[in-house]
C-alpha cells in the first residue's frame, strides 16, 4: 500500500510540474515595474502616442509569455520598456524646462528689484554726499566771508550764481540731462536752492550752495560730453546712409539691393548687360550708368567699395574667371579716371557664379558695384 501511495504521490508531482506556468521574463518583470511609476498616468496623458504603443507591446510581450514563446516575450517586452522610457524621459525634460523657465523668471525679477534697490541706495548716497559738501561749502563760505561786509557778501553771491547757472548752460550744449541724468539733476536742484538763499539775502548760504552747483554741473558736462558726442557721430552716419541709399536708388538703369552681413550693410548697384559675350569692354550706352556710380562714390568718399565682375555661360567656361576679373577690374579703372581713390576698392571676379537670369541671359554678363556700411 505505501509503495502504491508513493507513486500516486510521484505521478502527481510530475503532472503539476508539466502543467506550471513558465516565470515571466525578466524584461517584462522591469517594463511592469516601469508601469507603476508615479508619472505612468501623466505619461499616458501628454505621451499618448509612445504609452500606447508601450501599451501594446507590452499585451503582446504577455501574450508570448503565456504561449512559452520567451525570446519573443523579451523582444516585446525590451521595446515596450523604451518606448515607456522615452515617454517618462520626455516629460521630466518638460517639466525640467518648465522648472528653468520659472527660475530664469524669477532671476530676471530679483534682478531687477536689485537693480532697482542699488539704484535707490546710490540715489541715497549721493543725496548724502551732496548734504556733506554742502556743509562743508556753508563752512567754507562763513569762514570767508567773516571779514566781508554784508553787500559785499551779497555781491559775491550773486556772482557764485551766475556762474553756476553759466555751468548748467554749457552742460546743456552736451544734453547732460540725458547722458549725465544724476549728476545734471543734483545741479538743477544746487542751483534752484542758491537763487532761493539769495532772495532771502541768505549770502553765505546762496555763495556755498551755488558753487556746488557749479562743480556738479562741470561733472554733468564732462560724463555728458563723450555720450552726446557718440550719438551725435552715430546720428550722422546714419542720415548719410540714408541720403547715400535715396542718391543710389536715383541712379537710372539700376535696381538697388540691399543684403546684411552680420553688422554690415550692403548696397548692391548691378549694372546688367554691360558686355557683349567675351568682351571686357562696357557696351558704350552703359557708360552713363557707370559714370552716375562713380559720381555716387566721389560723393561719399568715406565709404569701401566692392567691384564684382561675372559673366553667362556665353563665355566659354575656361575664359569664365579670367573674363569677369578683367571686368570688375575695367570698371574700377573707370571710376579710378573720375577720380575715386583706388584703395577705397576691392576687385574680384566670379565667373559665372550667382546668375541672375538664365545661363546664356546676357544680364549675367554684368558688374555689381558694392558699397559697404554700418
Amino acid at each position: 500500500m505505501t509503495t502504491i501511495r508513493s507513486l500516486i504521490a510521484l505521478f502527481a508531482a510530475v503532472a503539476l510540474v508539466g502543467c506550471a506556468t513558465v516565470p515571466k521574463p525578466q524584461e517584462l518583470l522591469d517594463l511592469e515595474v516601469m508601469r507603476e511609476a508615479k508619472n505612468y498616468e501623466e505619461a499616458k496623458e501628454k505621451q499618448p502616442d509612445l504609452t500606447q504603443e508601450s501599451d501594446d507591446a507590452h499585451k503582446k510581450s504577455v501574450g508570448a509569455w503565456e504561449e512559452e514563446e520567451l525570446e519573443l516575450a523579451k523582444h516585446w517586452a525590451i521595446l515596450g520598456t523604451i518606448k515607456l522610457r522615452t515617454a517618462l524621459t520626455l516629460i521630466n525634460q518638460e517639466a525640467a524646462r518648465q522648472r528653468l523657465e520659472a527660475a530664469r523668471k524669477e532671476l530676471a525679477q530679483v534682478t531687477d528689484e536689485h537693480q532697482d534697490l542699488t539704484a535707490k541706495i546710490k540715489e541715497t548716497d549721493e543725496q548724502l554726499s551732496l548734504v556733506s559738501q554742502l556743509g562743508a561749502a556753508r563752512k567754507a563760505a562763513k569762514d570767508k566771508d567773516a571779514a566781508l561786509s554784508e553787500a559785499q557778501k551779497l555781491s559775491e553771491a550773486q556772482k557764485a550764481v551766475g556762474e553756476a547757472e553759466l555751468a548748467m548752460k554749457m552742460a546743456d550744449t552736451v544734453d547732460a540731462a540725458n547722458y549725465a541724468k544724476s549728476e545734471y539733476a543734483a545741479a538743477q536742484s544746487l542751483v534752484v536752492r542758491a537763487k532761493a538763499a539769495l532772495e532771502a539775502k541768505s549770502a553765505t548760504d546762496a555763495a556755498a550752495t551755488a558753487q556746488l552747483a557749479k562743480s556738479k554741473a562741470e561733472a554733468a558736462y564732462h560724463v555728458a560730453r563723450p555720450k552726446y558726442l557718440a550719438a551725435k557721430k552715430d546720428a550722422e552716419r546714419k542720415s548719410r546712409n540714408q541720403a547715400l541709399q535715396k542718391d543710389a536708388a536715383a541712379i537710372g538703369g539700376v535696381t538697388v539691393k540691399m543684403k546684411a552681413v552680420g553688422q554690415t550693410q550692403q548696397l548692391i548697384l548691378p549694372v546688367v548687360d554691360l558686355y557683349r559675350r567675351a568682351n571686357a569692354t562696357p557696351r558704350p550706352n552703359k557708360l552713363t550708368t557707370l559714370n552716375e556710380i562713380g559720381n555716387l562714390l566721389k560723393k561719399y568718399p568715406e565709404y569701401p567699395v566692392i567691384v564684382n565682375g561675372y559673366t553667362s555661360y556665353r563665355v566659354r567656361r575656361s575664359q569664365r574667371f579670367a573674363v569677369s576679373q578683367a571686368r570688375a577690374q575695367q570698371v574700377a579703372s573707370h571710376f579710378v579716371s573720375m577720380g575715386v581713390a583706388f584703395k577705397r576698392m576691392a576687385v574680384a571676379g566670379h565667373g559665372s557664379e550667382n546668375m541672375i537670369g538664365r545661363r546664356y541671359s546676357r544680364i549675367n554678363d554684368r558688374v555689381e558695384v558694392v558699397i559697404l556700411f554700418q
